[in-house]
């Protein structure tokens, strides 16, 4: 492996030289402390177990055997009317 070495502003020769002159006088004691806000919260306790919860079910239904169901006859309560209108 190579070391990795520091290359100077000098070497680019495509940047401009008002630029260069800015990175090389660049101070970072100028930059003001920011806090750091977290945007990815991670679940709480109950959010996991919820969620392990839902898995199961999920499985569940996954791994259903729909041999198992019994047969049941259907009984319309409130047939449509015949095309003569009785």
């Amino acid at each position: 492996m190579e070391t990795a070495t520091a290359t100077s502003v000098k070497d680019y020769k495509k940047v401009g030289v008002d630029l260069k002159t800015q990175l090389e006088s660049f101070n970072t004691e100028n930059l003001s402390k920011a806090d750091t806000q977290e945007k990815i919260v991670l679940p709480t306790a109950e959010d996991v177990q919820t969620e392990k919860s839902q898995k199961s079910l999920f499985a569940g239904i996954e791994s259903f055997d729909a041999t198992k169901l019994k047969h049941a006859e259907t009984c319309e309560k409130n047939p449509l009317p015949d095309k003569e209108g009785n």
